[in-house]
Parts: C-alpha cells; sequence; structure tokens
C-alpha cells in the first residue's frame, strides 16, 4: 500500500524498538482512490452508459402503454415494477461513484493543504469541491425524482380503471422520466462522472491569473489545472527540465515546455505528422534519455473545451508565419471565449517596425462592467522578419522555430470582460498611438450562448472515451 513512515509524534520517552507511524490521510486516500477508479471503470463503460441513458426514454413509453393497450391489473403492476427496477439500478452505482469522488477529492485536497497551503486556499479549489457537491445532488435528485414517477405509476395502476384522475398520474410519471432522460441534453450537462483519471480537472476553474502570458499555452495550461494535477505537472517539469539542451532558439526550460506544447497542437491539428513532431523534439531534447510521458495531449484535449480562444490565437500566428509579407508595421490578432457570465478576450500584439514604439490598447465591451478597459504599454520591435516562412524546414527558418521568437517579441494578453444582466453583443478592440491616430480596430461578436462549441463536446467525448479504458489510447 506504500505506507509513509514518519517520525514519532509523541516525542522522547515514547520510543518502542523498530515501531514507526503510519500517515493516516495518506493511506486513506490511496484506498478511496481506488474504490473511486473501480467504480468509476464500471459506470464509465460504453455498455452502462447505453443502461443509463437509455432506460428513463424507455420507461417513459412503458408508463403509457396501459393508456392505449389492455391487460390484467396484476401484468401491468408486474411489467411497471420490473422496468422501474431495471432504470433504477445504474443510477445507484451513479451516486456511489459521486460519493467516492467527492470522499477522495477531500482527502487530496487535505494532502494539498498540508504540503502547499497557498494551493489549497486558492478560492478555484473551494468550487471545485462544490461542483463535486453539486453533481451528486443532482445524481440524488434524479433518483429522488424517478422514485416519485414510480409510486404515481403503482397508484394509478392499482385503480380498478384507469379513469382521469390514474390518466394524468401516468402522464406525469412519463414525463418525468422523460424530462430526466433529456435534462442532460437541456442544460448541456456532457456527464455527471468527473474525469477517471483526473477527476478534478475537468471541475477546477481557474479564479487568479495573471494578465499577460509570456508562455501562453504553458501558462493557459496551468491556470486550469486544479492543485492536484498542478503538483504532478511541476514534478514532471523538474524531471523533464533535466533532458532540455538549450541552444539557439531554445533557450531555456520554459521555452522547450513551450516548444512541446506547440508540436502536440500542431500534431492534434493534424498539421505535422508523428514523424516530424519526433524529429522536431530531438533539436531539444536529450537523445540518450527518453522523456516521461505525460498526458500532454490529455491536457490538451482538455483545453480545447475549456478555453479554445488561445490556440486559435496561436493558430493566427502560424497563420501569420505562413503567409506572405504584411503590408502593416503592426500586427494585433484577437479571439474570444464565451463562458456563463462574461468572456474571456486573447490580445497578441506585434510590432514590425525598427523602433520601439508606445501604444494604447482599448477594450470597448457595451454592458460591461468596466466598460472600458485601457492600457498603455511599450511594445519593443521584433527581430523577426516580416516574411513568409516554410511550416517545417529543419535546414532553414522555419514557422515552428520563428514561432518562438515571435512570442517573445509580442505582447500577449488575457483579458476577461463580464455583465450582470444583458450580454454584450461585441468586443470592439483598438490600438493608438501616442497622438491618438488609429493604428488598428478589430470587432469581435459575442456568440448568444456558450453552449454553441461544437469543439468543446468532441474534446470532452473524447476524453471521457479516453477516460474510460484507463487513460490515453492512440487512435
Amino acid at each position: 500500500m506504500g505506507e509513509a513512515l514518519l517520525p514519532n509524534p509523541y516525542g522522547s520517552g515514547f520510543e518502542e524498538q523498530e515501531a514507526h507511524w503510519v500517515d493516516g490521510l495518506l493511506v486513506r486516500s490511496k484506498l478511496r482512490e481506488k474504490t473511486r477508479l473501480q467504480w468509476g471503470r464500471f459506470v464509465q463503460n460504453q455498455f452502462f452508459s447505453v443502461w443509463r441513458n437509455s432506460g428513463p426514454i424507455l420507461l417513459s413509453l412503458l408508463y403509457l402503454f396501459p393508456l392505449f393497450i389492455e391487460m390484467q391489473t396484476t401484468l401491468r403492476i408486474w411489467l411497471i415494477c420490473l422496468a422501474a427496477l431495471f432504470v433504477t439500478l445504474p443510477r445507484l452505482p451513479t451516486i456511489i461513484t459521486l460519493e467516492n469522488t467527492w470522499k477522495s477529492a477531500v482527502d487530496h485536497l487535505e494532502l494539498i493543504r498540508r504540503d502547499e497551503a497557498h494551493e489549497a486556499v486558492r478560492p478555484g479549489a473551494s468550487r471545485m469541491l462544490e461542483e463535486l457537491d453539486d453533481r451528486r445532488n443532482v445524481a440524488k435528485l434524479h433518483l429522488n425524482l424517478g422514485l416519485l414517477a414510480f409510486f404515481c405509476a403503482i397508484v394509478a395502476l392499482l385503480q380498478p380503471e384507469i379513469s382521469l384522475g390514474p390518466r394524468l398520474l401516468l402522464i406525469s410519471a412519463s414525463v418525468t422520466e422523460l424530462i430526466l432522460a433529456i435534462q442532460p441534453i437541456i442544460l448541456r450537462n456532457w456527464g455527471l462522472f468527473p474525469d477517471l483519471k483526473y477527476p478534478m480537472l475537468s471541475i477546477y476553474k481557474p479564479c487568479q491569473r495573471g494578465m499577460n502570458l509570456v508562455y501562453p499555452l504553458t501558462d493557459l495550461m496551468e491556470a486550469y489545472l486544479d492543485p492536484w494535477t498542478k503538483r504532478s505537472w511541476r514534478n514532471w517539469k523538474n524531471e523533464f527540465e533535466n533532458e532540455i539542451r538549450t541552444g539557439r532558439v531554445i533557450k531555456s526550460p520554459a521555452d522547450a515546455v513551450e516548444r512541446l506544447l506547440l508540436l502536440e497542437h500542431l500534431r492534434l491539428k493534424k498539421k505535422l505528422t508523428i514523424e516530424e513532431v519526433e524529429l522536431q523534439k530531438k533539436t531539444f531534447l536529450s537523445e540518450t534519455n527518453e522523456i516521461k510521458n505525460l498526458d500532454i495531449e490529455y491536457f490538451l484535449l482538455h483545453l480545447y473545451g475549456q478555453c479554445q480562444g488561445l490556440f486559435h490565437l496561436v493558430d493566427g500566428m502560424v497563420e501569420e508565419l505562413s503567409t506572405e509579407k504584411l503590408e502593416n508595421d503592426w500586427a494585433m490578432d484577437s479571439k474570444l471565449h464565451r463562458h456563463d457570465y462574461g468572456a474571456d478576450v486573447f490580445i497578441r500584439i506585434t510590432n514590425y517596425s525598427s523602433k520601439k514604439e508606445t501604444v494604447k490598447l482599448t477594450i470597448t465591451t457595451p454592458n460591461a462592467v468596466p466598460r472600458e478597459q485601457i492600457s498603455i504599454l511599450d511594445i519593443k520591435s521584433t527581430k523577426l522578419e516580416n516574411k513568409k516562412y516554410p511550416l517545417n524546414d529543419p535546414l532553414n527558418e522555419n514557422v515552428i522555430d520563428s514561432m518562438t521568437q515571435l512570442t517573445n517579441d509580442s505582447e500577449i494578453f488575457w483579458m476577461s470582460v463580464s455583465w450582470s444582466n444583458k450580454s454584450a453583443a461585441k468586443v470592439i478592440i483598438t490600438l493608438e498611438n501616442e497622438l491618438d491616430e488609429l493604428l488598428l480596430e478589430q470587432e469581435l461578436k459575442v456568440p448568444s450562448s456558450s453552449n454553441k462549441n461544437v469543439l468543446w463536446f468532441r474534446a470532452l467525448n473524447r476524453i471521457e472515451r479516453l477516460a474510460s479504458q484507463g487513460g490515453l489510447i492512440p487512435r
């Protein structure tokens, strides 16, 4: 079980020969994690998912059978009881799984609070447990409403004849089960179950972060990692730093991590093959050792669903380097990601002129608080030549190498806009020089709903599929 040996907590005078003390919290955490994984693998099995999702729909139809088909009272009762039993059974493992996930998450957070107090006190950590508790309550509500519908149907079937009252009871039971069946679709609830391998990853939301992104992909990923997963990420980064060879382009371990994430992103976008990615890795990784495999693809898929705006911004940078020379000395690109109570705006500003300049960046959002966000920036001139680069040319300057330089020379921001009552329809971003002359302007349309995110569903569907199989399975 991997018991953790601790010093004698009672001090001198209480020593026993060959005695050791066990970290009870760690042992309990491992036991609950083992139980959570066992139940998680069961409820995320694809056959169980079909049973859980299709059962309420079939039961809602069966509740209406006595209205159209005449049969004996005993037969009707047995039919409804068996159907309700087969629908209620999969709801019990759902509650047990969420209960074990809750207990495991609490233990994990207690371990973090003991070892890394600054991570445990972040607002996102408390919201994470609240979200888990909400999912657990939703599962209990489903069970209680299903039992209520069942009792309504039984009361109706015990009547000597199906008159108006029993008909209304049966219709109510049928409608209740139908609502429980379609509720996940209506509320965009992709599933009550957290990820199998990283149970808190999909629940955690960043509450504290920086506005300036020095290493965009790395900063975004670390902002969305829950405290428990972030500890594993940091341990992996410490090991990863020992495998790096610095050079002309990759000058630090942080540059290497950012390059690794970029390569994996381009591979997922099918712009690079696996062979091309491995060839690129050899330029900055030690040839003698292979890096420990961390689920980089898993994390990227998670981020595609949580906050894909930055990835669209990165794709725009790649496209800009792959096209002909820009006519303007300034380049500004911005992408927006809508969420429940506002939006995240990602902005990239690059100065292709020959000198450093001071500019004013203004973000105007109608109905938002505040309506205008103004920043005065000193933008240095980029060392990158304004021309077209090949995507992957190991012998010459290419887009992948130039992305590191472009990121270092650009100003990349992660801004937030929010509203209280009426949502904003657009966000206007303007860039002006010291003389208040307009350099660039962009208008971003805000989606009417945060539900319109096809990539979100695709990413989470794949994550659920991979999680149910116990990890990443290459396709």
